[in-house]
């Protein structure tokens, strides 16, 4: 539940306003970095770095389509696979993250040993359509996402299969407050030696707006396991929104993780820019 995924529906939030509800900017490119890091239940940590590029286009006030690739690296004991969504746990890697010694008395002495690997991540394409506001101060966003396998499964960079999810989203505006929940249906490809579960996945929160240009949020998320081995992923994240012209804005970010499945601990940033007339 990274920037790919878990920051559309939040960034969404952050974005809102009751000065432009119903307004779609035509082009905004987006670049942003992610940085997370944790021990999925290994002895040893992982760290994933994932910047990825996206560029979306609204047609009208209803319709957004979206593509985001990113460069990813990683480094870790094994077992754990980088993707849109964040770390995601396949194996016990070279940690063994068991406890168990060698077996001759000296326990706990044996190094770990760390690899790494960096190149383009998975391709997501998105498709957003937004209902008419419901009784006036409701708003559902319903979208659709497809992963094209483009990262090396081979280095960890990704799983090598497709993926898509089913979305849902629903906001509304109370005052400064826009609270929302999202929900979601991720549908994964097997790997060859491991099956993955489709997973659901949901995240509920508000965003507050301090000014025009700024706002802040908070957000609790959670997803089910995708292994029989692994454990489901459990963080609070929370964010700061800055628009600095009618053109640029920025958001920054943190998280903590709650469960094995997720990183301890991850921050970043996105800078977008949408084209002036």
């Amino acid at each position: 539940m990274k920037i790919n995924h878990l920051i559309g529906a939040t960034l969404a939030v952050a974005g809102l306003s009751l000065s432009n509800v119903g307004f779609a900017a035509e082009w905004k490119y987006s670049l942003g970095t992610d940085v997370s890091s944790g021990d999925y239940g290994d002895t040893a940590e992982t760290e994933i770095v994932s910047m990825p590029f996206t560029a979306s286009y609204s047609p009208n006030a209803s319709w957004t389509f979206k593509a985001s690739l990113p460069w990813t690296s990683i480094e870790g004991p094994g077992g754990v696979v980088a993707g849109g969504d964040g770390g995601l746990v396949v194996g016990p890697g070279n940690g063994n993250g068991n406890g168990n010694g060698n077996g001759n008395g000296n326990a706990g002495t044996d190094e770990v040993a760390l690899t790494s690997a960096s190149g383009l991540g998975d391709l997501w394409l998105t498709g957003t359509y937004s209902l008419e506001p419901v009784a006036q101060n409701f708003f559902v966003d319903l979208s659709a996402k497809y992963k094209i396998p483009l990262a090396d499964e081979g280095e960890g960079l990704g799983t090598g299969e497709t993926d898509y999810t089913l979305q849902a989203e629903v906001f509304t505006v109370v005052d400064d407050f826009t609270p929302f929940v999202t929900i979601a249906r991720k549908y994964k490809g097997d790997l060859p030696d491991v099956v993955l579960r489709d997973v659901w996945s949901t995240s509920m929160g508000t965003g507050y707006r301090l000014s025009e240009a700024a706002s802040v949020g908070a957000s609790l998320d959670y997803q089910q396991a995708a292994t029989s081995a692994s454990d489901p992923q459990a963080e609070v994240f929370g964010y700061y929104s800055h628009k600095f012209t009618a053109q640029w804005s920025a958001v920054v970010y943190g998280y903590l993780g709650l469960a094995n499945g997720s990183p301890d601990q991850g921050f970043g940033f996105q800078l977008s820019y949408r084209p002036g007339e």
